[in-house]
């Protein structure tokens, strides 16, 4: 076999070949998250390309695959790159199905991709491939209900990312399937496969772009050591996200930079000054690690980069972060310039690099204040910014600082109001955030971060009551000027030209009835309100990461029961938010079978439980619910002109 790397478009990879999941690979596992971000990045090419011959390809990465013969026929045995794979048929089957009037895929999309030993799945994809109206799921079979929920939530995303980004689903069409490749990479048929896979599960961390960017940042200031040195402990100190800054220094650094026995003050104001504080402390050859490491060096080096040992002391692994270290640097970017730079971690250096382009002084300047803006803004966010909390067998989201107490103990305790109560201020702000965070899974969505950080970076001082007023104000911005608007504004004009505040301009109410198309945001904004007007009695009520829209009577009911009529089956009285995974179970069945199983598997949203106190659910309990609801979520927009 000649083991040749292959270029496929994807016309070409799913009209010609088999291809099989081998039962070794674990089930689809990719969540709305990841299905948004293919999706972006798609139309972030086809944006740039008028779709010709002469288009720029997109390589979407590698399918690894063992060539089996089975009854004279190739099978590709798919041994990394499946999620993908399966994705994109998903991703297909939405074009082939939801927008057939624009596109006929017959003449050469195949389904030709199946799962050893996993008949559900195979089922599953075939279900949503058929020719038929309505997916045929039927209800005495069992659906892999991770690709149900994938194809949903492929639906939404490409309706809502071909509009936000103003392209025509006709050139995205074109794009994907003439200029997104992928590369087919066969392994010789003598691989022992077990092997393989140890060697792929045991592969070194390859170099980051925020490696490459901090050392092209330190060349800049290279002439200066002291600069050099305190910009560098600064990077390393805020790479670890998971952590909180103060312990990425040693103690005599943390406590000169945050004012000792105390860590909750940031005393210097610039990266000079700071500088010369470090230089003025005992430096040893474990806090120079890494300093000389060139521009050269760093782009070379093939090893995996460990973080300096005084950073892995002190505070246990306890918090995880909402965004990695490289989106990082793009909001601190953002807040230093107020530009509309771009948060796709992906383009990172290309977005870096026309700031360190010119100008030798400015490019200088540049860095030097973003050394201190990028400590500044890493403070900021540990105290600010919620994190995930893992602490006596369970977790649950946060807002804490650090605080001192007798005898060099250290602890956590609520960022706002008493130490460790369970509501007030501190609870409100969590609970905005987390509302907030679950509404935008992909790190390129997450303005409302770029806004909260812009909030605490410009003051002095944060007063929870300001900040809560603040957060709120952005939320109803969200709401009247983005997703219930008639033309939609950007983020970043709500955020940087109107400051988070609402203008409520060309309100559509008649987007809260449009079905599975309603925003999470809207859904999550909601029970944000009710909980906020009933906290005690919702107070085990937290915010996940639910993303399908459900019909609570049913689209499709089982065979002999009555439809609704399609105004009030897609209005906003009949909808709730839920996890992919629930919806999936009882997807054709009445409220009454829909409530029992959820008040033994518990509830994802306080709208859902109010809809669950209805003992009927017909026409009127529709209109009512849906009349109360939107008083609750338009009240505010009367106020606003």
């Amino acid at each position: 076999m000649d083991n040749n790397i292959t270029p496929l478009n994807i016309r070409s990879l799913f009209s010609q070949g088999k291809y099989a999941i081998p039962i070794y690979q674990r089930n689809y596992a990719w969540g709305n998250k990841e299905i948004i971000q293919l999706i972006q990045d798609i139309v972030d090419y086809a944006s740039k390309d008028n779709v010709d011959e002469k288009a720029v390809p997109y390589y979407i990465g590698s399918l690894i695959v063992y060539e089996r013969k089975e009854d004279r026929v190739t099978i590709f045995e798919t041994i990394d790159g499946q999620q993908r794979l399966t994705t994109l048929n998903i991703l297909l089957s939405v074009l082939k199905r939801e927008y057939s009037q624009k596109f006929d895929l017959k003449d050469w999309f195949e389904l030709n991709l199946e799962f050893d030993s996993r008949q559900v799945s195979t089922d599953t994809l075939q279900a949503i491939f058929s020719d038929t109206k309505v997916i045929p799921y039927q209800d005495f079979r069992s659906y892999n209900t991770a690709i149900q929920q994938a194809y949903a939530d492929a639906h939404k995303a490409l309706k809502k990312i071909i509009g936000e980004n103003k392209i025509t689903i006709e050139k995205f069409y074109s794009y994907l399937i003439n200029n997104v490749y992928i590369l087919r990479v066969p392994v010789p048929h003598d691989t022992d496969l077990n092997h393989y896979f140890e060697i792929m599960n045991s592969r070194g961390e390859q170099l980051e772009k925020h490696e490459v960017l901090k050392a092209y940042m330190l060349k800049e200031i290279k002439d200066d050591r002291e600069l050099s040195y305190a910009f560098h402990l600064i990077w390393e100190a805020c790479a670890d996200m998971e952590r909180y800054v103060q312990y990425g220094f040693s103690v005599e650094q943390r406590s000169a930079l945050f004012k000792e026995r105390d860590w909750n003050t940031l005393q210097y104001d610039n990266l000079e000054s700071i500088s010369k504080m470090f230089s003025s402390l005992k430096i040893t050859d474990e806090d120079v690690e890494g300093e000389e490491l060139s521009i050269d060096a760093i782009i070379e080096y093939k090893g995996a980069f460990e973080q300096p040992k005084r950073q892995k002391e002190d505070a246990p692994d306890r918090f995880n972060t909402v965004i990695n270290f490289s989106n990082f640097l793009l909001h601190v970017l953002r807040v230093q310039t107020e530009s509309d730079v771009s948060l796709d971690d992906k383009r990172l250096l290309e977005i870096f690099d026309p700031y360190l382009k010119g100008d030798k002084v400015k490019v200088q300047e540049f860095v030097k204040t973003f050394g201190y803006n990028l400590l500044k803004c890493k403070f900021l966010f540990d105290k600010y910014i919620i994190k995930r909390e893992f602490l006596k067998d369970k977790d649950q989201w946060s807002l804490k600082r650090l605080k001192w107490y007798d005898g060099n103990n250290v602890s956590y305790i609520n960022t706002f109001g008493d130490e460790n109560e369970s509501d007030g201020e501190n609870k409100k702000i969590l609970m905005i955030l987390s509302m907030f965070h679950v509404s935008a899974p992909t790190l390129v969505y997450k303005h409302w971060l770029n806004a909260a950080l812009k909030y605490v970076f410009e003051r002095e001082q944060v007063s929870a009551s300001y900040y809560l007023t603040h957060l709120e104000s952005l939320a109803k911005a969200y709401l009247f000027d983005r997703f219930l608007a008639k033309t939609p504004q950007d983020y970043f004009d709500i955020i940087y030209k109107n400051n988070g505040s609402p203008t409520g301009v060309n309100i559509c109410e008649e987007a809260l009835d449009d079905g599975v198309n309603v925003e999470n945001f809207i859904f999550n904004y909601l029970d944000y309100l009710l909980w906020k007007k009933e906290p005690i009695k919702y107070n085990d009520f937290e915010f996940t990461f639910s993303s399908s829209v459900e019909h609570y009577y049913p689209q499709n009911p089982l065979p002999g029961i009555k439809p609704m009529h399609p105004d009030l089956l897609h209005s906003f009285g009949n909808l709730c938010l839920i996890s992919g995974s629930k919806n999936s179970k009882l997807n054709n069945h009445l409220p009454k079978a829909k409530k029992d199983y959820y008040l033994e598997a518990g509830t994802d949203s306080i709208k859902q439980r109010l809809m669950m106190e209805k003992e009927n659910w017909w026409d009127d309990e529709v209109i009512e619910h849906s009349k109360a609801m939107k008083q609750i979520l338009l009240s505010e927009s009367i106020n606003l002109n």
